[in-house]
């Protein structure tokens, strides 16, 4: 039987422990939260709803998202399909997929291999939909530092295709994690900027960060080569963040503003393309298995592949 009391105690130990760490976040004026972070964190703006008539400029957008799902038990037995979608609102589309198991060559687990070959395959994704059409703006979902961290000579070639092209390459981070603010007001490094800007920004409001303050942004050779701002573009209270390219630096404005525009007010601030993209790339736990149980050979799924719970419900 669970111990309801010794949980009941435990989960408000937490819940006193977490007010008392961010006491000075949950107390702090908003006013004066406001100017501190214009004097320096970066430049508040409101930013616009296109009208239908203005939003034609970017009927070429594309979303590129990743799925992946895994079947099977400990390392290495283990089977994990990885899908990529880009998706343009005007109705092209390229998916891309990649198969793994570690059972035909892996002698070790690498913790972050499964985040390398999804980052792989959304930039793969996106790269072969630039080589097949031709469109205007590119709308990741996350943002870049993961790229750089997981695929570099991947991301740097969608980089330059994108310079090269005048493509306008942005992402979209739903989950911050970065302490920006934190950093620029000098308290404890450990809260996150979701945490700070959470019913701190009007619904419609954005940060512009300056690049001296972002460590995304590269000077004097060290830095990511992005430029970021935070945005509250729904009525839902916690912000979302937006990395730019920084030789594109200009359009963090414009595309804060498109951003704002394709979030519908009632969802939890996140463009509706990218959830579109988002549900069609998913790779679900029926498909997974379908899927193997067609292309497998029984003796292959069972031997390899079926885990000892899973045996549970055969």
């Amino acid at each position: 039987m669970i111990n309801l009391q010794d949980l009941e105690g435990q989960l408000r130990e937490v819940n006193k422990s977490l007010r008392d760490k961010y006491d000075f976040i949950f107390s702090l004026d908003n006013d004066a939260f406001r100017k501190e972070l214009t004097e320096n964190v970066g430049r508040l703006i409101e930013m616009e709803k296109f009208p239908k008539e203005k939003l034609s400029k970017y009927k070429r957008t594309v979303g590129v998202d990743g799925s992946n799902n895994r079947s099977g038990g400990a390392f290495p037995h283990f089977i994990e399909i990885f899908q990529g979608l880009a998706k343009s609102t005007d109705g092209n589309e390229v998916y891309k997929n990649k198969v793994y198991t570690p059972t035909l060559n892996d002698i070790y687990e690498d913790k972050n291999l499964s985040q390398k070959h999804l980052a792989t395959i959304e930039i793969e994704t996106a790269l072969e939909y630039i080589n097949k059409y031709d469109f205007d703006y590119l709308m990741m979902d996350g943002g870049f530092i993961r790229y750089k961290i997981n695929c570099l000579d991947l991301f740097t070639e969608l980089r330059e295709t994108c310079e090269a092209k005048n493509i306008i390459l942005f992402g979209v981070i739903k989950d911050l994690k970065t302490n920006v603010i934190a950093r620029s007001l000098e308290i404890d490094e450990s809260i996150y900027d979701r945490e700070i800007l959470f019913n701190r920004l009007k619904t419609g409001e954005a940060v512009l960060i300056r690049n001296e303050i972002n460590k995304k942004f590269i000077k004097d050779g060290l830095g990511e080569g992005f430029s970021s701002a935070f945005m509250r573009t729904s009525k839902f209270p916690g912000a979302v963040g937006l990395d730019i390219l920084d030789t594109q630096e200009k359009y963090l404005e414009e595309i804060s503003n498109l951003i704002y525009t394709l979030t519908p007010m009632s969802s939890r601030g996140v463009p509706l393309w990218l959830d579109i993209v988002d549900k069609d790339v998913k790779i679900t736990d029926e498909i997974l298995t379908t899927l193997l149980e067609e292309y497998l050979d029984r003796d292959v799924y069972e031997r390899f592949f079926i885990s000892e719970r899973d045996k549970r419900t055969l």
